[in-house]
């Protein structure tokens, strides 16, 4: 690979920078050459032109990077060369306004890795330069390009992302993209491209990012070695009997009773935003945007203006699959080595284990110090890269689910749950997981032997419902006093490095704004780099429309998130359903947690 050294400004490029900075004239590039001529650093201020020049070509992009510099754009190909030559320099040249074209600029090739091959009437070879150079004042170079000049790659690249936008705008029908758009103000959903004429369920099985979710079997160490539907798959936290694989990452053997969790394998997919209308939030200094008409897209591979979904990015790191838990989290007592059925409040959070398995009471902070925190350290202890769910974890499946169904309703497209219970105001009343197991890979709803309804969306059991699930990486700082309508918050978001109480880095401001209060939500908070959250800005909503869901968010201060509602919370609980405001301190009865396991967290 070609590399080159800082680019040199020579003494008649100096000469016009000052002239320049004293209002006499501004600078105009003209042109990049390549020379086969090999030159040392220390030579390069004084020299004047460039010998043995192979090559010119003239720049077809400039762009202001800060107030005192600009990138250059060049390209070269070879189609015109009869004879190949190592590109040892490249020169800028410039038009000086008392001495004509100068040379304003050059850089010397450093690793001997830079040839430029004849044509050969068959192969087509080039180079793609970007030049960063520094001019005084960035306001005073001329940006006028020559129209003849040869479209870069960069060129290319900018050309398809804005066709992309357009083509987003207009709407996809590409069969392989699947989508919906949402009008909030009309509380009316659409569904667009291949998603047109589907409805949610088995309809979508053939794509992969919905069929291919599987409850799977993951050792402790991350091993995918059952699948629901295989004699070796189990739901008990140990494997039904032994099994061997013969090639790839998880080849061995695997004993019958191996300690495995069940897990939700999720395939990687790639999505789109594009916001159609949104409406200004300003609340002091947080100010942000609500969504009020927006189009959702999902794809299986690569396209032109998508986005790798969050979920499968950690810490920069990318991920084919990502494991979700199928069940809510119960307690592995290692000081017993013996999973915890039945919610007993013996949690020590130095050695036990955040579990997902079925046949067991979720696990809840009744008595128990079960806050966020010490949710995440027995999601931790099951080793490198296990977690609790996340920010990036449930938006997801969220965005599967809207899509799929074309609703944020999940209580009227899927079931309500169990919601419906009359809280006896002491006890965790969570009813036992397990109850959909006969549900394998699909969606839907059973009735447990308790006459409970239980929920599952692909393999997720009680999504919502039942008992909430504390959710990692999102710290929301509401500012105080936090005590009246039309007040807003300020949301941080990370995918890595989990802490409480803090917006410093690794989290990020996501310039979106938690509304104050509660009630069905009607908005959700809008940025172009946290598209993918659906965190409410808004709740003048109904239990119908146009989320369904409710929200609660009252306390000043540092904030931590809850997802999906409790057994006694009926129809303000949901896939969307928040409660953001009780502080990192907090543990209830009625709070648990489920895990996640993300290979690259391993590796790291």
């Amino acid at each position: 690979m070609a590399e080159f050294s800082k680019l040199v400004i020579t003494a008649k490029g100096q000469a016009l920078i000052a002239k320049m900075i004293a209002g006499v004239g501004n600078i105009e590039f003209t042109k990049v050459s390549a020379s086969s001529t090999t030159y040392t650093l220390s030579q390069l201020e004084a020299l004047t032109a460039l010998s043995n020049v192979k090559q010119t070509s003239l720049i077809s992009k400039k762009t202001i990077t800060n107030n005192v510099a600009i990138k250059l754009e060049a390209a070269f190909t070879n189609t015109d060369l009869t004879a190949g030559y190592n590109m040892k320099a490249l020169g800028l040249y410039a038009k000086d306004p008392d001495a004509g074209e100068i040379l304003y600029a050059v850089t010397i090739e450093t690793s001997g890795n830079c040839y430029m091959p004849p044509y050969n009437g068959i192969t087509v070879s080039g180079a793609y330069i970007q030049l960063v150079t520094t001019v005084g004042n960035a306001d005073s170079v001329n940006l006028k390009v020559d129209p003849a000049a040869v479209a870069t790659i960069g060129d290319i690249q900018e050309l398809e992302a804005k066709i992309a936008d357009l083509q987003a705008f207009v709407g996809y029908t590409d069969a392989h993209i699947y989508g919906v758009e949402v009008d909030f103000k009309n509380k009316k959903f659409t569904r667009l491209a291949g998603a047109f004429g589907k409805t949610g369920g088995h309809a979508f099985d053939s794509v992969h990012c919905f069929g291919g979710r599987r409850r799977c079997n993951v050792t402790n160490d991350g091993k995918v070695v059952a699948y629901y539907g295989e004699g070796a798959f189990s739901t008990t936290g140990k494997l039904a009997q032994s099994v061997t694989i013969e090639s790839g990452q998880y080849a061995g053997t695997y004993a019958a009773g191996t300690p495995v969790q069940v897990m939700v394998e999720q395939p990687r997919f790639y999505y789109k935003v594009v916001p159609l209308e949104t409406e200004i939030v300003t609340e002091g200094e947080n100010h942000g945007h609500y969504t009020r008409k927006i189009r959702y897209y999902i794809c299986d591979e690569p396209e032109t203006g998508f986005k790798l979904h969050p979920a499968f990015v950690e810490n920069g790191n990318e991920n084919d699959y990502i494991y979700l838990a199928a069940f809510e989290g119960s307690l592995w007592d290692s000081s017993a080595s013996a999973y915890i059925l039945d919610d007993a409040q013996v949690a020590d959070f130095s050695a036990d284990m955040l579990s997902s398995i079925a046949a067991v009471k979720p696990m809840s902070g009744l008595t128990q110090n079960l806050t966020r925190a010490n949710t995440r350290k027995l999601a931790n202890n099951r080793g490198k890269g296990w977690e609790q769910a996340y920010a990036a974890t449930v938006a997801a499946s969220q965005l599967l689910m809207l899509v799929e169904y074309a609703s944020f309703n999940m209580q009227s497209a899927i079931g309500n749950g169990a919601v419906s219970k009359t809280d006896d105001s002491s006890s965790n009343m969570a009813e036992y997981t397990g109850a959909t197991a006969e549900l394998g890979n699909d969606s839907g709803a059973v009735t447990n032997a308790s006459g409970i309804q239980i929920v599952s969306y692909r393999g997720e059991e009680n999504f919502w419902g039942n008992i909430w699930g504390w959710v990692d990486g999102m710290n929301i700082q509401n500012p105080t006093p936090f005590d009246a309508a039309g007040k807003f918050g300020r949301l941080y978001v990370a995918d890595h490095g989990f802490a409480d109480d803090t917006g410093n880095a690794p989290y990020q401001d996501t310039g979106i704004c938690p509304c104050y209060g509660e009630g069905y939500i009607s908005a959700f908070g809008y940025s172009e780099n946290f598209d993918w959250l659906f965190v409410p800005a808004e709740h003048n909503g109904s239990t119908a429309v146009p989320v369904s869901d409710y929200y609660w968010n009252y306390n000043a201060g540092w904030r931590v998130a809850e997802l999906g509602g409790r057994w006694s919370n009926g129809l303000k609980s949901g896939a969307f359903c928040w409660d953001l405001h009780d502080a990192a301190s907090y543990r209830n009865r009625s709070i648990g947690g489920r895990s996640v396991y993300i290979p690259s967290k391993k590796a790291a």
